[in-house]
């Protein structure tokens, strides 16, 4: 059988275990925090405490952020590192404190820094695990661009968790706004305002580090549209002229051009070259983008330019009598309008007249010139015509006469349409002969060799007329046809040659109804003709 012996452990490595634990319990490094997040260029403190046995004087302190001797089997210092030693501050002492400052941190400082000590006595302690130092930079979030009326948060953001209790500053266009000085790190904007857009940034109160800024755009329909002319003097035909639309938008907005409500073109300038009086007028530009639009007040386009279309213009007739005058009047278009006018004729070369009317009292050819500080034109010439005075008496007659004539002559075509036929027949019927032969029992040669007798018949037809008012029909059929028959003969006894013979004269006057309702004043002007023949 077998029996199992535990020996004890030899004496000297129990007494050097107890001298490891009495000396490790005095040897220490203290960090006020494992982990630190510094902003970055801003200045980080890494706080600490150490601690050895009673007894012990230290010798060297410093701070390295390795924990692994390099080649020459020591830690590197960080003081004696050209890229830490002007940054890097020891601010603790050769007894408990190692408190360090590092300033204008950059993310190629995020490491793992220790603290490591030695004693004369040859006691030597390194802080591990060391400080992790971890550098960030702030940024602000926001929406690229929010419509006005509506609500923004931007949002001040870092990669790592800055120190508790920070206080955040925030930056419009690189002015603080002081009213938003608090620890959230969040910006509200409620219903934004065309003014609110621009760069926003953000920091930490103590911080000299801002960061980036980011551009808030706020949309909105255009506002405050308008015309701008590129010359403010006078413009004259020719010239060039350039209009340019400004309005205040977001986004852009697309310009359209009218003249008196006629679209003419687009685009933020609009160009006249070689301007002439057709483009006067008014102009205003419409700016139009996805939130509204907006029409500009009107601008007016005034085009000098020197006379034209220069008329004459008769004030009567162009053909005067000798003595009398004829007014001539010059016209033009022009602005200014045309104030000096100067008058010519054609077979003289001074002037013979001034001002917009000219009195011309000669025969000739006359035209005018309009003047303005622009310019001149001349117009056509018109001919004036003198005649003499009994040139004008023969004229008169002669258009008297005609008129006379043309009268008369329309009025017989008015009666003879107005005539009835079976009238004219009965006025056929009325006329007749009445002879009577006294002692007819004479022979053929006995009325040769004698004195024949002579029978005469005259009609006499007179046309009377009513001329009273309201009794034209009446007239119009009141003809009166007279008859009148002369009865000739000689005395039966044919011995007596000496004796005359006698002469009866009868006259009968037929008359119709119509003539006899007026027979009164016909009367009157009927004539009787008693004719005698030997």
């Amino acid at each position: 059988m077998m029996v199992s012996v535990r020996m004890a452990p030899p004496l000297p490595l129990i007494f050097l275990l107890m001298i490891h634990n009495v000396f490790s319990a005095d040897w220490g490094v203290s960090y006020s925090h494992s982990r630190i997040c510094a902003l970055k260029n801003s200045s980080v403190i890494m706080s600490c405490t150490y601690t050895y046995p009673t007894g012990y004087k230290i010798s060297k302190v410093f701070w390295t952020k390795t924990n692994v001797k390099n080649a020459d089997n020591k830690f590197p210092d960080l003081s004696k590192d050209p890229k830490y030693s002007q940054r890097l501050q020891y601010l603790g002492d050769e007894q408990q404190n190692c408190t360090i400052r590092l300033s204008h941190v950059t993310q190629k400082d995020e490491h793992e820094y220790y603290f490591r000590f030695t004693t004369r006595h040859n006691g030597k302690w390194i802080g591990t695990p060391g400080v992790t130092l971890a550098v960030t930079d702030i940024q602000v979030e926001s929406p690229e661009r929010v419509t006005e009326g509506d609500s923004v948060r931007l949002t001040c953001k870092s990669s790592c968790a800055l120190t508790d209790g920070a206080t955040f500053i925030w930056y419009r266009n690189s002015q603080p706004l002081t009213e938003r000085r608090d620890r959230n790190n969040q910006l509200l904007l409620q219903s934004v305002r065309r003014e609110d857009a621009g760069r926003y940034s953000c920091a930490l109160h103590g911080y000299t580090y801002i960061s980036p800024a980011v551009y808030l755009s706020v949309t909105f329909p255009p506002k405050g549209a308008f015309v701008v002319v590129s010359t403010s003097g006078e413009i004259v035909e020719g010239d060039s002229v350039t209009l340019s639309c400004s309005s205040d938008s977001n986004p852009p907005a697309e310009i359209s051009w009218f003249k008196g409500g006629m679209f003419v073109g687009s685009g933020r300038i609009y160009s006249i070259s070689n301007i002439s009086s057709d483009h006067s007028g008014e102009y205003k530009c419409k700016s139009r983008n996805k939130h509204g639009e907006k029409y500009s007040d009107a601008v007016t386009l005034n085009v000098m330019y020197p006379p034209k279309s220069v008329s004459v213009s008769i004030n009567g007739s162009a053909e005067i009598v000798e003595g009398d005058s004829v007014t001539l009047i010059c016209s033009s278009d022009s602005n200014p309008p045309a104030l000096n006018f100067i008058w010519f004729k054609e077979d003289q070369s001074s002037a013979v007249g001034s001002g917009q009317s000219f009195s011309a009292q000669q025969i000739g050819s006359f035209y005018c010139e309009a003047h303005n500080q622009h310019g001149s034109q001349r117009s056509d010439a018109v001919t004036v015509i003198v005649h003499g005075r009994k040139f004008l008496y023969a004229v008169a007659g002669v258009t008297g006469g005609l008129g006379g004539l043309i009268f008369i002559f329309i009025i017989v075509l008015l009666m003879r349409k107005k005539q009835r036929p079976n009238h004219i027949a009965q006025k056929q019927d009325d006329l007749y002969v009445n002879v009577s032969a006294h002692d007819g029992s004479l022979s053929e040669s006995d009325a040769v060799n004698k004195n024949d007798a002579l029978y005469s018949l005259i009609t006499l037809n007179n046309f009377s007329h009513n001329q009273t008012e309201g009794k034209a029909s009446d007239s119009e059929e009141t003809e009166e046809i007279q008859y009148v028959t002369v009865l000739h003969h000689r005395n039966k006894e044919m011995n007596q040659p000496e004796e005359m013979e006698s002469q009866y004269d009868n006259i009968r006057k037929y008359q119709t109804d119509a003539t006899r309702r007026s027979s009164d004043q016909m009367v009157e002007d009927q004539s009787v003709i008693y004719s005698t023949v030997k």
